[in-house]
């Protein structure tokens, strides 16, 4: 039974969390610089089933500036792990909500981009979670 990663790409940090091993429960797990992404990934993802990565769009569907290196980390990501599927999640205001939800932490805590990333991409995990008990 392995976990479901989710990454919260971006060009200079990545947000990465992932699900308990029942796959009921996300769990923020790091944000790093996104230069040490593929190393962090062949270390994490031989305990992974699936992977999820959020795909950025605007409100009104067109793409965004982060679109197409989203598209390509997915097509490196392909070639680099074919085993391994993975899935394009709508990350609309993952980040915004990530700001609102550190608000209870320390401040030095809510400056460290990398604490925003990791909870976005437990906040990508948990909505997924959420739209697949349905």
């Amino acid at each position: 039974m392995g976990r479901i990663l989710a990454i919260d790409y971006g060009l200079k940090r990545s947000g990465l969390a992932w699900t308990d091993v029942h796959k009921s429960i996300a769990l923020p797990l790091e944000g790093l610089p996104t230069d040490q992404l593929w190393e962090r990934l062949h270390v994490l993802l031989p305990e992974v089933e699936r992977v999820i990565v959020g795909y950025p769009r605007h409100l009104n569907g067109r793409a965004t500036e982060m679109t197409t290196p989203v598209e390509q980390f997915l097509i490196e990501f392909q070639r680099r792990f074919p085993h391994l599927p993975i899935e394009k999640v709508e990350e609309r205001l993952s980040t915004k909500a990530a700001s609102h939800y550190i608000g209870v932490l320390p401040r030095a805590k809510r400056r460290d981009k990398a604490t925003v990333d990791c909870i976005a991409a437990s906040i990508l995990l948990e909505n997924y979670l959420l739209r697949k008990q349905r």
